[in-house]
């Protein structure tokens, strides 16, 4: 297991999202989180995406359509392909509220 060394607590959620590689080698595909935060979140991928390499992700939560700008943080190997976790550059504010409020009612377990 690795340090936790977040800014942002993330909770371990499984959500859709769609995750488009920015720059001259475009990829889009579709993957499910698992793990969310106000900072960022992680997902599988069969691809490598790169290391800092920018993204716009789509996150379907509680109803929502989240959008995010990111980058990719990091990528581990995993069974069957990648974790890739990603650090949200670029989220609107109400986006960011309403991802607190659903991390912090799971973690106080509402």
């Amino acid at each position: 297991m690795y340090a936790q060394t977040r800014r942002h607590p993330r909770i371990e959620t499984s959500h859709p999202c769609f995750v488009e590689r920015l720059g001259d080698q475009p990829l889009e595909m579709f993957s499910q989180t698992r793990t969310l935060g106000t900072g960022g979140c992680a997902f599988r991928s069969e691809h490598a995406l790169g290391y800092r390499s920018l993204t716009k992700i789509s996150l379907s939560v509680a109803g929502r359509v989240f959008n995010a700008d990111g980058r990719v943080a990091y990528e581990r190997p995993m069974p069957g392909g990648l974790e890739v976790g990603v650090e949200f550059l670029r989220i609107t504010p109400e986006d960011r509220i309403h991802l607190r409020q659903i991390v912090e009612g799971r973690k106080n377990g509402s």
